[in-house]
Order: C-alpha cells, then sequence, then structure tokens
C-alpha cells in the first residue's frame, strides 16, 4: 500500500525541489502513523521499505541526487538510517534555499480576505448542492472547493491551484440555471480578491528592495617586519665594546 494518497498526489508543488520536499514530507508522516504499539517487526521493516522506495523513485524523478534505494546493503533495512539521514539532510537544504523567497505564483492572503473568499466558496457549495447534476458530478464538485479551503488555510496561496478549481466549477455548471445567477459573481469576486492581495504585496516588495548586501570586511593589517636580531646584536656588541674603552685606564 502506497504512503502517498491520489489526493495527496494533487497536491504536490510543481517546482521539482518543492515537490520532493513536499512528497518526503507526505512518506515520513505516513510511515510514522502506520506504526504502533501492534505493528510486528515485519510490518515495521515493511513501511520502513516502502519509504525508502517511494522516496528514492520520487528524488529520481525530481532530478535530487546522492538519495538511492540501499540495495548495496545484504538488507536494505541495515541502510535504513542512512537513507532517512540523507533525506533529512537533502530536503533541509532544499528548504533553506527556498526560505524568504516567495514564489511568483503564490500569495499572503490578509486574514479578512480569506474571510471574504470562503463566504464566495459557500456560495459555490450551495449552487452545486442546489443543481441538477448527477450526484457524482456534485460529489466531485464539492470535494474540489473542500480542496479549496484547505489551500486558503496555508500560508501562502499557489493561485495556480485556486484557478484550476475555480475553472473546473465553472465549467461543470456552465448550463445550470442556478449557476448564471450567482455562479460567475462568486467566481469573479474571488479571483478579484486573489488579484488585489497579490498586486499589493507585490508592491510592498519592489517598494523595500532587495534585503542589503553584506559589507565588506574590512582589510587585513599591514604585518609589521621582523625585528632584525643581528642588528641588535651589532648594537649590543659596539655598547659592549664602548663601555670597556671606558674602563681602561689609558
Amino acid at each position: 500500500m502506497s504512503l502517498v494518497s491520489p489526493e495527496d498526489y494533487a497536491t504536490l508543488p510543481i517546482e521539482l525541489g518543492e515537490r520532493f520536499v513536499a512528497f518526503e514530507e507526505i512518506c515520513r508522516r505516513s510511515m510514522h502513523a502506520s506504526i504502533g504499539p501492534d505493528t510486528t517487526p515485519e510490518e515495521y521493516q515493511m513501511v520502513r521499505l516502502e519509504y525508502m522506495a517511494e522516496v528514492s523513485a520520487a528524488a529520481q524523478v525530481c532530478r535530487v541526487e546522492d538519495l538511492k534505494f540501499p540495495w548495496g546493503f545484504d538488507n536494505p533495512i541495515e541502510g535504513f538510517q542512512t537513507f532517512i539521514l540523507t533525506a533529512t539532510a537533502i530536503a533541509t537544504g532544499l528548504r533553506l534555499q527556498g526560505a524568504g523567497q516567495a514564489a511568483p505564483l503564490t500569495v499572503r492572503l490578509a486574514n479578512r480576505t480569506r474571510g471574504k473568499i470562503e463566504q464566495q466558496i459557500a456560495k459555490l457549495r450551495d449552487i452545486i448542492i442546489n443543481s441538477d447534476l448527477p450526484e457524482r458530478q456534485r460529489k466531485g464538485l464539492l470535494d474540489k472547493l473542500n480542496d479549496l479551503s484547505v489551500e486558503l488555510s496555508q500560508p501562502r496561496i499557489r493561485l495556480g491551484n485556486v484557478m484550476a478549481v475555480l475553472a473546473i466549477v465553472s465549467a461543470t455548471l456552465v448550463g445550470t440555471t442556478s449557476f448564471l445567477a450567482d455562479g460567475p459573481t462568486a467566481i469573479a469576486t474571488i479571483t478579484s480578491l486573489l488579484g488585489t492581495d497579490k498586486i499589493a504585496e507585490d508592491a510592498e516588495t519592489e517598494r523595500l528592495g532587495p534585503p542589503p548586501a553584506p559589507k565588506a570586511l574590512p582589510p587585513k593589517p599591514r604585518a609589521l617586519p621582523a625585528p632584525d636580531f643581528g642588528h641588535r646584536q651589532d648594537f649590543g656588541q659596539r655598547q659592549k665594546g664602548r663601555e670597556l674603552d671606558d674602563e681602561i685606564p689609558f
């Protein structure tokens, strides 16, 4: 049984590095959730093998190097600790590379904006429930709106995901009377709210400008010339010679 559900696959980011980080995190979380007090040693080994198999496959697809399934061991379980530590290090590095960088197709929404969008999602949900669509289509669209609510709970909203859901809802409901009455307004309101916050965020980013460059270190002080011990020795010998001359009475 896979550690990653079809719904999880649908939420993975587009960028390969971010996709690997998200995939590995899902696999790790599912692996730990599968292990409990009643887990047998055989089941424990199997879920760890499943984790390594899926994460190593994801690493290959996402072009992440230096993370291979431990085939070189007589028992791959012996390589589990090395594998999971390597996966942790790679995921940490990828997270640090993206830290503080806002993806161009994401936006951080104000709490007020989130509330307004949820109101429009509620209107779309009522339209779907009261539509004459088959039950299967209604359930599918309601699941899409649930995914949209989950997306809104994230720190940064992926605009592509939101627009994809809205496009599916619009295309499916376009022929229904209830949608023509309220649906286009709800979708237009959502896109307008997203656009307003995105424009404001981009303007603020441009106003602040790039982070200041670190100051250059001051130049290293010039080294003093080495003392001339030979000169000091000559000086001492001449001084001693003068003292001996003073002692001679003639």
